[in-house]
């Protein structure tokens, strides 16, 4: 079975303004132009702070006569400078702010350390021997170290001001975005998923219990209010455990079955230790409803459901094939759950399909609190 993702409309989800997805351009930003702009100023840096040190020692050493000191200047100030950067970007991927400045702020600083305490170990090891004899070779050097340290420093501190800073309004934006959205998914969980047309077959299958089996029209009662109690408890809820939402949806299955009897089979396969993942409310009752919504389902050939585990994070959701010709569908539904999954997680839910077989494929999510 070959799995794709879902498409999500524009229009369906509140879109972060241009201005914070392509901020202003910066030297640290990617590019040829950045890099050539970033490349001549710290090269100037470079070359200032290597004549700052021989003016301190009354040396005015000519860069065209003892090119080395300057080439290794400029040179190592370059790379301390791309070194930097890509730790930022690899940790803005790795550890973003959001979870932890504090932690953040350790491993940048760590690994700027150790980017540039190699680099000063290799400018010394590749210096020529008569170098090391020269007078003040050693204040020079520790001079240039300290200059160095102190850039590196100082071009941290703008990595951290702009990363944090983008980071932060984006964050603010998509809690924002996320918000409305929920609100309209809200809407349309109680206004179109729990349905006027479940409520009047649930209503009309109670009737049937209290004329036939008065016992069993007590406890289909409870089970509908459970399942319209779950609905009003978790509508203010972004996530919710998975034993939670699976509980609420053995009593929508309950009142189901008790319609379609045999005619309908629904197979829960999960493991306890998948139990305390998250899962956007209601989620599962959507996408049982949709199989039966869109399929036949008879004692003959009855429409048989299964929800399980697939690779270790993913809860998917299989039916076999049994199309209905005269239900037409708008994706309204898998639409509601694909903007908040991709709002939550950045990621997009998957489904596959073959000539029997209609799978939905939903990432399990760790506990936002």
């Amino acid at each position: 079975m070959t799995f794709e993702k879902t498409s999500i409309q524009k229009n369906e989800i509140e879109p972060i303004p241009e201005e914070f997805k392509k901020p202003e351009k910066s030297i640290i930003d990617k590019g040829w132009r950045p890099a050539l702009w970033r490349f001549l100023i710290i090269s100037f840096i470079g070359f200032s702070v290597i004549k700052f040190v021989f003016l301190m020692f009354g040396d005015d050493q000519d860069p065209r006569k003892t090119p080395l000191p300057f080439f290794l200047s400029i040179l190592a100030f370059n790379l301390a400078s791309e070194g930097n950067i890509i730790i930022n970007r690899y940790l803005d991927k790795k550890a973003p702010w959001f979870f932890s400045i504090s932690r953040r702020v350790k491993k940048q600083l760590i690994l700027s350390f150790v980017w540039t305490s190699c680099l000063v170990i290799l400018s010394l090891m590749v210096l020529p021997d008569h170098i090391y004899a020269e007078p003040f070779f050693r204040q020079a050097a520790l001079l240039t170290i300290i200059l160095g340290f102190l850039f590196v420093l100082i071009f941290n501190s703008s990595l951290f001001i702009k990363s944090f800073l983008l980071n932060w309004r984006k964050s603010l934006l998509e809690v924002e975005a996320l918000k409305q959205a929920k609100l309209k998914a809200d809407y349309r969980i109680l206004q179109n998923q729990l349905n006027p047309h479940f409520l009047f077959n649930s209503f009309s299958t109670l009737i049937s219990e209290i004329h036939y089996n008065p016992g069993q029209a007590i406890e289909f009662t409870q089970k509908l209010a459970e399942v319209y109690r779950y609905v009003l408890q978790k509508r203010n809820e972004i996530t919710v455990p998975l034993h939670e939402e699976l509980r609420f949806l053995n009593d929508f299955i309950y009142l189901h079955k008790k319609r379609m009897g045999n005619s309908l089979e629904v197979h829960i396969n999960i493991p306890e230790e998948q139990m305390d993942y998250h899962v956007p409310p209601l989620s599962l009752q959507l996408l049982l409803e949709n199989a039966i919504k869109h399929n036949r389902a008879s004692e003959k050939c009855p429409l048989i459901i299964e929800i399980e585990i697939a690779g270790g994070r993913w809860l998917q959701t299989c039916n076999n094939l049994q199309p209905k010709r005269s239900v037409s569908s708008t994706g309204t539904g898998l639409e509601n759950i694909a903007q908040r999954y991709k709002l939550l997680t950045g990621e997009d839910i998957i489904f596959g399909k073959t000539e029997k077989k209609y799978c939905i494929k939903l990432p399990l999510l760790l506990n936002a609190e």
